[in-house]
């Protein structure tokens, strides 16, 4: 079973963020600018395929499809990413230059939308979305 995810997103709550950014190698100067940051999220999700659009620091666009590998430009280099379901969440297994990091996105009984993120190090933050419509 897949969970829907369509909609538009902003952020509302981080535990652990900057401990994060500073594990994966993220410089001081932009860690302050991303904490500081409100980012919003509009997924658009048909299938197995998904465009998410993202505002905040930049405007990015992320477009994938369900198992298929895929590069992404992040804040500290390239990285290969694939994203498959897991247990009704979107997890992300990615290959970077500080080596192997996953996340998982999932919706919880409260109606928001939780990412959780982990580094090379084991280091753990969760942002948390809530709707925005």
């Amino acid at each position: 079973m897949t969970t829907d995810f369509n909609g538009k997103w902003k952020l509302v709550d981080s535990e652990n963020f900057d401990a994060y950014l500073q594990a994966v190698g993220v410089n001081f100067m932009i860690r302050q600018l991303a904490k500081a940051a409100t980012p919003r999220q509009e997924v658009q999700q048909n299938g197995d395929n998904f465009v998410i659009k993202s505002s905040g620091l930049q405007t990015k666009v992320t477009n994938f499809t369900i198992g298929e590998e895929f590069e992404d430009d992040s804040p500290i280099g390239k990285v290969k990413c694939t994203i498959t379901w897991k247990d009704g969440k979107l997890h992300t297994s990615i290959e970077g230059p500080r080596g192997h990091m996953w996340s998982e996105r999932e919706m919880r009984e409260d109606g928001r939308c939780y990412l959780t993120m982990s580094a090379p190090n084991g280091t753990t933050a969760v942002r948390i979305f809530a709707r925005d419509e």
